[in-house]
């Protein structure tokens, strides 16, 4: 099953690459062409950018690594480069492998969705770049068995409700309403092989900025586990981008800004309506990396996503990042959106990192509504990072973050929406099924802790986490109250992890052991649990290898 971009991207594309990167040939006159090499691309939250991270607990933060805004793009250095001369190289082939044994677990794989059975990802490419331009071609090759799993549990809730006609037998039934979203449980019922633009990316540097058009994933926030606005847990968008070339210093501090407008395709399992397959999405952040103290930075970012009817009203929607929501139904175009507050102070004396983002989907309360209850539509994140305590020529380092998205209480006074999930887009915040931001997905909340053990050239640890799914869908699906005190669907998830470098890259593996209590809502016994229910066991194995060595 092959997935493409539609064909009049790919034109454009050529277009200009055709007209901003001349052949090395006429670019370099009579020159020999460059010689090839190798180098590897960074990706978010990958080993590379783990130790940047781990490096700045105990050196502070450099200017321009403040982390808050990251794709592969920044955080890959450029070529080195004459005055006005190319350089090519290869990107090393990085490997993602996900093994999970009784049901899909994927959280921040990008264009992988792994699903029960094994997965893989495979990136590959080269760059070609001047002082001016910069061309990553880097798509990845995907693959998933896709094994078969019960969708409808042994255990059939009567209080369910039925699919809405037309919606995909591969949805979840109370995916519907103002919890709409475009989440399948299972992409089907065949093996996925698909190859993906991953990536890729095109730049033109002008003085201060960069313009040009992109597919990576985009991270905003100082999140190490979720990010609310932009992450890399979908699969990456075509989308038009300017962003600051490099930070810019103001009497305030070093400022840098991200705009971008794309495209989100609908997954192939959602509905049969061929009309509504295209969204269009603006996003805008800024972050400032404070004069006064280079370790503290905060920044904000918006997104709006909005319906439209094919992808030539795409690029035209630059300004709905500007816009005023539509909340009217009557409305041609809907809208929706998502804003977020970000910030990261690092203490490299006390070897530490805390960092906290605080979002709405309303943007413009009254005062009067924001003092009543300003945690109205709000979700969070809070965590902190902690490297200390030598032993043995390593150190250890402490990990924690806790996300809630789930709805406040204010929903019984005022009702709200869902995070990610949306009336008026009824495929919600996603790209090919799978959300934009936080993993933990529409109304949830998780809590994760970690210790490692950290050497020059290796990592070990283990960890607990623990993600509570669909709380706003539990919270008004109207069960019986028997049914309801009890049938809270939770995933508990110990786990191991452990990273080798060497002199050709990083070896990394995860090995969780997942009990997902009351799987779905599926616990037909009510309170106390003195009748059936599901609780589903599953681990998962991921294997990372990456042409990096971490420390």
């Amino acid at each position: 099953m092959f997935s493409t971009l539609p064909r009049h991207f790919w034109l454009r594309a050529a277009a200009l690459v055709s007209a901003c990167v001349p052949s090395l040939a006429s670019a370099q006159g009579t020159q020999a062409a460059p010689a090839i090499r190798a180098s590897s691309l960074i990706l978010v939250n990958s080993e590379a950018e783990d130790a940047l991270r781990v490096d700045q607990l105990r050196s502070g933060v450099a200017r321009g690594q403040s982390l808050l805004l990251r794709s592969a793009s920044s955080l890959t250095p450029a070529l080195a480069t004459d005055s006005s001369g190319w350089r090519a190289a290869v990107i090393a082939p990085q490997f993602l492998f996900v093994s999970n044994t009784k049901l899909p677990f994927s959280q921040n794989n990008g264009a992988l969705w792994a699903g029960k059975g094994t997965s893989s990802r495979t990136l590959l490419g080269f760059r070609l770049e001047n002082p001016r331009v910069r061309l990553i071609v880097a798509p990845e090759i995907v693959s998933s068995s896709n094994r078969d799993w019960p969708l409808r549990l042994p255990i059939y809730i009567p209080h369910e409700p039925p699919l809405p006609p037309g919606r995909s037998p591969f949805s979840f039934p109370y995916y519907v309403g103002e919890f709409s979203i475009d989440q399948p449980l299972r992409f089907g019922d065949r093996q996925i092989h698909r190859f993906d633009p991953g990536q890729s990316s095109l730049l033109i540097s002008a003085r201060r900025l960069q313009f040009g058009f992109s597919n990576e994933n985009e991270w905003w926030g100082p999140g190490i586990r979720n990010a609310i606005v932009l992450s890399n847990n979908a699969p990456g968008f075509p989308h038009l981008l300017v962003r600051t070339a490099a930070p810019i210093d103001t009497r305030f501090g070093a400022l840098e800004m991200r705009w971008l407008v794309g495209g989100l395709t609908e997954s192939k399992f959602f509905d049969s309506v061929s009309t509504n397959n295209t969204r269009s999405l603006a996003s805008l952040a800024v972050s400032l990396q404070t004069k006064w103290d280079p370790n503290l930075s905060f920044g904000f970012a918006r997104s709006v996503y909005s319906t439209a009817t094919g992808w030539g009203q795409v690029p035209w929607r630059w300004f709905d990042v500007l816009a005023r929501t539509s909340h009217s139904e009557t409305s041609r175009i809907k809208k929706d959106q998502l804003f977020s507050l970000f910030a990261r102070w690092v203490f490299p004396a006390d070897g530490l990192e805390v960092y906290t983002e605080w979002a709405r989907t309303r943007l413009k309360p009254s005062l009067r509504e924001l003092l009543l209850q300003p945690n109205h539509t709000q979700g969070y994140t809070l965590g902190l990072q902690w490297r200390g305590a030598e032993w043995h020529s390593g150190t250890f380092r402490v990990q924690t973050e806790v996300t809630q998205l789930e709805q406040s209480a204010t929903f019984r006074d005022q009702p709200g929406p869902s995070w990610y999930s949306s009336e008026r887009v009824i495929q919600g915040y996603t790209n090919r099924g799978a959300i934009l931001g936080a993993s933990i997905g529409p109304g949830a909340s998780s809590q994760w802790l970690a210790i490692d053990y950290l050497r020059p050239s290796w990592r070990f640890g283990s960890y607990l986490g623990r993600i509570r799914w669909n709380e706003d869908v539990h919270s008004n699906a109207k069960l019986p109250l028997y049914v309801g005190y009890c049938s809270h669907d939770v995933s508990l998830y110990p786990g191991i992890r452990a990273a080798k470098g060497g002199r050709f890259g990083s070896l990394s593996a995860d090995l969780s052991f997942q009990n997902r209590l009351n799987a779905f809502f599926q616990n037909e016994g009510g309170c106390p649990n003195i009748g059936p229910r599901v609780d589903i066991r599953n681990k998962t194995l991921s294997i990372t290898f990456s042409p990096f060595s971490p420390r």
